[in-house]
């Protein structure tokens, strides 16, 4: 019998790779995994709404600070070993908030907070209109308050299952208030510590510069029309992380995850995919040559690629690109949330490998057209 072409062309794909490429590739989205399509928002909004409420008389770097002790930190090296750090970040104490050299921003007025109703349900958005600002705000609720290297490519991230330290005194304070001869301890052991969505949260930390440090002359457009895309396709972008961790239970820093989240914030913002903007995001504008210090650096974790390894790591990205551009060429706008969603899930179910096969935009048009259904 003879095989289709794409199968052949994906078996011969994973034939032709090193075990490390083949382990990097391979699809952690599964169908089984696939959670109903129906999001219910997190407890957390509730408590977000007041935040939001609160910040236009106190302003929203003051609510952050409620929020995330460590955000009353300077960034400084080990300084989550220390006696103060633990005691505020780590066990909710109060009494931290006159330690000093606190964190220095340069803006913290321009700072905002909002909501965004997202396909997968309302998230908490932090805007961070300053640069620095941001690497420093990254650096305390992603490091620890350590001075950890930021890609300057890098302009926003879902921080998911991050204590907040206000809603946890607040369902302390509520509790005992209703229960004057109970014991708080107790009740946190057998109730709350069992249910993180009642004082984690899943917020969206957003910058406002331009989207993979790519500037606006560079793909030929006004500043100022750069500088709202990058914005949007940088909250769409996070928003479908959410949307395949609340999906499918992963929103990870693989290419995987990237061509998904860049195709649907691409999309959402202008219309339709380009392609040569997301090869020009992640360095492969003049393939096969690559842009040393570009986005796709950020997702190869430890990984030492040899050069043989990493030249077919960029042949992958660049097919995969092209694919991508036909499928959306095929279906056209997206046209609702379901057709939104039904796009995203056929790119999760669909390998890196299949995806930048020859019949690769044909089986994603297959595949969103039977969820579709």
């Amino acid at each position: 019998m003879t095989m289709p072409l794409s199968n052949i062309s994906f078996r011969e794909d994973q034939n032709n790779l090193s075990n490390e490429l083949y382990l990097y590739f391979k699809n952690k989205f599964s169908s089984s995994d696939k959670q109903p399509s129906s999001f219910i928002d997190d407890p957390s909004i509730k408590s977000w709404e007041g935040y939001c409420k609160e910040s236009i008389g106190h302003g929203a770097f003051q609510v952050l600070k409620k929020c995330y002790p460590q955000l009353n930190f300077p960034v400084t090296e080990g300084i989550n070993k220390s006696q103060a750090y633990v005691d505020a970040v780590l066990k909710g104490k109060v009494g931290y908030i006159a330690i000093e050299n606190n964190l220095e921003f340069n803006n913290p007025e321009g700072i905002e907070i909002s909501i965004f109703d997202s396909i997968a349900g309302k998230i908490p958005v932090v805007k961070i209109p300053d640069s620095q600002d941001f690497i420093q705000i990254i650096q305390c609720l992603l490091h620890k308050n350590n001075p950890v290297f930021v890609p300057l490519s890098m302009g926003a991230c879902l921080v998911n299952g991050i204590n907040n330290w206000d809603r946890l005194h607040t369902l302390q304070y509520n509790w005992v208030a209703n229960n004057p001869i109970g014991n708080w301890n107790e009740e946190f052991s057998k109730n709350v510590l069992s249910n993180p969505t009642l004082f984690k949260d899943k917020i969206i930390i957003l910058s406002t510069k331009s989207y993979s440090n790519v500037s606006a002359n560079t793909l030929g457009l006004p500043e100022d029309i750069w500088k709202n895309y990058s914005y949007s396709i940088r909250l769409e972008h996070e928003c479908t992380h959410l949307y395949t961790l609340k999906k499918y239970g992963f929103a990870t820093n693989n290419l995987h995850d990237e061509l998904i989240t860049d195709y649907i914030g691409i999309s959402k913002t202008i219309g339709s995919y380009n392609k040569e903007w997301m090869l020009t995001f992640m360095g492969l504008e003049n393939y096969p040559n690559y842009r040393k210090g570009a986005r796709l650096e950020n997702y190869l974790g430890n990984s030492d690629l040899s050069f043989d390894n990493f030249e077919k790591l960029t042949e992958i990205i660049k097919n995969a690109t092209e694919n991508i551009a036909r499928f959306d060429a095929i279906l056209g706008k997206i046209i609702s949330d379901k057709d939104q969603m039904c796009r995203i899930d056929a790119l999760c179910e669909t390998s890196v490998l299949e995806i930048a096969s020859e019949n690769g935009a044909n089986l994603l048009v297959q595949k969103t057209r039977l969820f579709l259904r």
